[in-house]
């Protein structure tokens, strides 16, 4: 499995790219044998009643079948990808069995 991490907006440091590659690669672990490569775009979105949110949208590549595309937003970091991770996870048993 191939990890893909963007961010617009700001600069992301090594130990949290760190946290995040093990935060996403932990969820995903059942389905390593499956999956290509992971993109992972994280993006600030402004929003009128919380003010900026953070979105995370996740790609998984998949041999021989369509890929899956899930967005998720959070209040922080931490939330949107745990969220994105977890839908996609749901996806892909869906996919998969």
């Amino acid at each position: 499995m191939k990890l893909n991490l963007r961010m617009t907006g700001k600069a992301i440091g090594s130990s949290a790219k760190a946290k995040v590659t093990k935060m996403i690669s932990e969820q995903l672990i059942k389905y390593v044998t499956n999956i290509r490569k992971v993109k992972v775009h994280i993006d600030d979105v402004p929003s009128k009643l919380h003010g900026t949110l953070t979105q995370c949208s996740i790609e998984v590549l998949l041999p021989g079948l369509p890929s899956i595309c899930v967005k998720a937003k959070g209040k922080n970091l931490a939330q949107a990808i745990s969220r994105a991770v977890s839908n996609s996870e749901t996806v892909l048993t869906q996919k998969l069995c």
